[in-house]
């Protein structure tokens, strides 16, 4: 082992740790930005393979500067997982492992070449929907139908660093690399069939496009330079999501994909979530794929946001005999209608539609229950919907519509000010308890509902930086920040749930 690395392996505070980055920089590895097969680096320290390793160029001085960080109590930024595994032999299947390993050069977009090079209107948003959906078909399809066929290395898609750590119920599972979403609440859906409470995972992938971008932001892990969050044109990410309700506990969802994930289920997440200490019981659950999401950098389809919104979601009756094909336009989202944001319900005075959304009429009933607010665009685990809800007036309502696509993801900004939700407060409570916001279409609440380039933040304090409508770009830099001890405010993975 080298030197340089011996002292890393020695480094236990952020600051030292950053020094000894500096003095190393010059012989990383090719591979410093992604991670060495189905292990945490820390374990190639653990085994004893931390020196040979180096010698043979697969892992360089700042690897084992992170293995050192992980041995040490601190997140990994390149681990796939959360570490916490099945028993042996209770999964036979492989586990996925991220994919870090970002383009060298940048990668126009595919997309591009064939999208419609003009506005968006609700009229066309349909058909935008179901040509990019067939567009990403041959490399997503399998992720959908066969989750434990697919890799993101494999199909071209990447991961973000950082969002791997935590415990049983935070961080990235080993099975699919998937993040913990709320509880929904039974009543959410009661119309529909729903008999029990539920909660969804989800996946969320880069194209090769947005990648180069995410190269640039993490060229140094420890000092992420947040100026580059700026996605190229024709970018694209996507977001699928998975429920744990059976179809006999929720009749929509016969004919979904079937996935596996090592998580504690529904009832140990209510019983322990508010404990200091929670005692999570892990379990290979079998969840039901129902919701997709595409998002792309299109400035010429959506010239005030730069981004269109769109998601699909599971139609037991569609046409087709495989769950991809049963992915139906729900609706896109390319602005938030502010003009409607000072009336109380969102919409047009007037009586007339939402001029930046479109909402598929021919989509199952049931995803009109969570629908956002005024109409806007919100799919069945994005959780517009929230209960028991404090209004700064004084008035507590039972049920509200309170969010959108892009009332949330518009708060993503450096540093984290504003709640997802049209708060006073930071905090983020579970669904079902108290959560105080603004009285809607107040000129507080109106903020979450305005136009904005993805690098303007929300809220434009000295200092403050747009992180291009990106939600886990947000929780990645809190990540940093917790690591470092950088005291931005910015929120940790475990505290905020993706949605």
């Amino acid at each position: 082992m080298s030197r340089c690395a011996v002292t890393c392996l020695s480094v236990s505070l952020p600051n030292l740790r950053e020094r000894v980055y500096r003095s190393c920089r010059v012989k990383l590895a090719p591979c410093f930005v992604f991670h060495i097969g189905e292990q945490n680096v820390a374990s190639l320290l653990l085994n004893g393979q931390a020196g040979r390793c180096v010698r043979a160029g697969l892992v360089s001085c700042m690897t084992l500067l992170w293995g050192a960080q992980a041995l040490a109590g601190g997140p990994d930024p390149l681990a796939s997982n959360n570490g916490i595994y099945p028993q042996p032999g209770e999964w036979t299947a492989p586990f996925r492992t991220v994919n870090l390993r970002y383009p060298d050069k940048p990668v126009p977009s595919g997309w591009l070449k064939m999208a419609p090079r003009k506005p968006i209107t609700p009229a066309t948003a349909e058909a935008y929907m179901v040509a990019i959906k067939k567009f990403v078909e041959p490399s997503l399809r399998k992720m959908i139908e066969a989750p434990h066929e697919w890799s993101p290395a494999a199909y071209g898609w990447y991961d973000m660093p950082w969002m791997a750590s935590g415990d049983a119920e935070n961080g990235r599972d080993p099975i699919l690399g998937s993040f913990t979403g709320q509880v929904l609440l039974q009543q959410t859906f009661a119309q529909s069939g729903l008999k029990t409470d539920i909660q969804n995972h989800t996946v969320i992938y880069y194209d090769a496009t947005a990648a180069g971008m995410l190269k640039k932001l993490w060229a140094n892990l420890f000092r992420p330079d947040r100026t580059r969050v700026v996605f190229p044109e024709g970018s694209l990410i996507i977001k699928a999501g998975a429920v744990t309700a059976t179809p006999q506990e929720w009749p929509i969802l016969d004919g979904t994909a079937q996935w596996t994930v090592f998580r504690p289920d529904v009832d140990n997440v209510k019983q322990q979530r508010s404990q200091p200490n929670p005692q999570w019981q892990p379990k290979l659950l079998t969840l039901r794929a129902l919701q997709f999401d595409i998002i792309v950098k299109d400035s010429v389809a959506s010239p005030q946001t730069g981004w269109i919104f769109m998601t699909y979601i599971h139609d037991k009756n569609a046409p087709g005999t495989r769950p991809w094909d049963k992915l139906v336009p729900l609706g896109a989202q390319w602005g938030n209608d502010p003009e409607f944001a000072r009336n109380p319900k969102g919409t047009d005075p007037q009586g007339g539609p939402l001029r930046q959304n479109w909402v598929n009429p021919k989509a199952p009933r049931y995803s009109q229950a969570t629908l956002g607010w005024g109409g806007r665009l919100s799919g069945p685990i994005d959780v517009s919907e929230r209960h028991d809800v404090m209004l700064t007036d004084g008035r507590v309502l039972k049920a509200t519509s309170a969010s959108s696509c892009m009332s949330c993801h518009g708060t993503a900004q450096y540093p984290f000010i504003s709640n997802l939700y049209p708060s006073p407060n930071k905090a983020f409570p579970p669904e079902g308890t108290p959560f105080p916001m603004f009285v809607p279409g107040s000129a507080d609440w109106a903020r979450w509902f305005q136009n904005r380039p993805g690098t303007q933040p929300q809220d434009a304090y000295a200092g403050s930086v747009g992180l291009d409508y990106d939600m886990l770009i947000m929780f990645a830099l809190g990540e940093v920040d917790a690591v470092m001890g950088t005291a931005a405010g910015m929120p940790r993975r475990a505290m905020m749930k993706v949605h």
